[in-house]
């Protein structure tokens, strides 16, 4: 550890906060602080704290509802992968991009028994992912079929992330994933 990053994580919160993002790239606020479980004053304190050391970076990620999150990355890890991780902290969208995981290609109606949400929601999510270059799309007749373009480069990130997730999708995913 360097001078500048030790002085800086010298304080045992701001360390668990700094540590808590490396672990977790990707996590938004409030998901943060439930995490480290502390005030949001004063998580915001050492956010912008860690932000002024160029140690984090915050980076702006519309969500379902059109509503602004920050998401947090530590600089020095060099992590390339965020609008996927974006994505994938999503959780309805974690669990069609799961969902599809598991498949050569599915149609959207297959897709919403999958993973339990309705037809507009799903559709709403499979433009985001298709427009993010996650999956494609391509039709038969009236029908669309969606397939995820590169599952080796989500495998990795859920596969090297699966504790950050806390969820049961992904860990049994994962286990699949690993027996391959």
């Amino acid at each position: 550890m360097d001078e500048e990053l030790e002085l800086a994580l010298r304080l045992e919160v701001r360390k668990k906060i700094y540590l808590k993002i490396k672990a977790n790239p990707g996590l938004h606020f409030r998901e943060l602080q439930r995490r480290v479980g502390i005030a949001t004053g004063a998580l915001q304190y050492h956010l912008e704290y860690l932000a002024k050391r160029h140690l984090i970076r915050a980076e702006k990620d519309g969500n379902d509802n059109g509503r602004k999150f920050i998401r947090y990355y530590l600089v020095r890890q060099n992590f390339e992968e965020t609008e996927l991780m974006s994505l994938l902290r999503q959780e309805s969208i974690r669990r069609i991009i799961v969902f599809l995981m598991q498949k050569r290609f599915a149609g959207t109606a297959t897709i919403c028994d999958g993973v339990g949400l309705g037809p507009s929601t799903v559709s709403w999510h499979l433009e985001k992912l298709s427009l993010a270059g996650i999956c494609q799309k391509s039709r038969r007749g009236r029908k669309a079929f969606y397939r995820i373009i590169d599952k080796g480069r989500i495998a990795k990130l859920l596969v090297g992330y699966r504790r950050s997730f806390l969820d049961e999708v992904v860990d049994n995913f994962v286990e699949v994933w690993e027996e391959l």
